[in-house]
């Protein structure tokens, strides 16, 4: 922690087993909406590894309905503890505006999802120059993608006469070099809008192996 810059976004969050309470010495740091009023042990080591390195936990800062506090059930679903947290530095602590635990999500487990809304605002600004690369790199990353743009670009030079017909034989190298760069911008610009058009990306993760694993697990635990 010591070796990361200032400047940097700290944030560490995860299953601590610490019920933060609502001590007023220490809100400042974990604020009054946590769901606990007690404290353990491990809050205390957290609450003091918070301090020293300049942090804050930003579970326990947001209005939120209990039920949207609890991050882990019982067994027999009567027991409810706020045990993970989510702690950023002080100096960014206002990038997260909202915090809750989502009960509805199915993950096979008595532990809830995060949701953090996390917005901050960075100094540099990235223009359409990058963007374009960097949809290029994620078009590459489809072998259909990489073999369409293999392609036009050959027929795109294939006929010699695309770069040195009668009517440009005279022309200057300069000349034909833009030639040449300009093909191969136009065929980028065509294959990006065609991937922009399509779903090839979208969850391509989620596949009919995943749905036959939860169906699985679903049945499982009704039994």
């Amino acid at each position: 922690m010591n070796q990361i810059a200032a400047s940097d976004i700290k944030i560490i969050l995860g299953d601590f087993n610490a019920k933060v309470g609502k001590e007023s010495i220490y809100k400042p740091t974990i604020g009054n909406e946590s769901l606990h009023n007690g404290t353990n042990n491990n809050r205390r080591k957290m609450i003091q590894f918070v301090i020293s390195k300049f942090l804050n936990v930003r579970g326990t800062t947001f209005p939120q309905k209990d039920i949207h506090k609890a991050t882990w059930y019982s067994a027999d679903g009567r027991t409810a503890n706020q045990i993970h947290h989510i702690l950023i530095s002080n100096r960014f602590r206002s990038a997260i505006t909202d915090i809750r635990a989502l009960r509805g999500p199915d993950i096979g487990s008595d532990h809830n999802f995060m949701k953090i809304n996390f917005k901050v605002k960075l100094r540099a600004k990235t223009g359409n120059k990058y963007n374009k690369k960097r949809k290029m790199v994620n078009i590459f990353q489809n072998p259909k993608w990489k073999q369409e743009y293999a392609i036009e670009i050959n027929n795109k030079f294939e006929i010699p006469e695309n770069l040195d017909d009668e009517d440009s034989s005279d022309n200057g190298i300069n000349e034909k070099w833009e030639n040449i760069t300009t093909r191969i911008k136009e065929t980028k610009q065509q294959l990006i809008e065609k991937d922009e058009g399509t779903e090839t990306f979208k969850n391509k993760w989620y596949d009919e192996e995943c749905k036959f694993a939860i169906e699985e697990m679903k049945t499982a635990r009704q039994k």
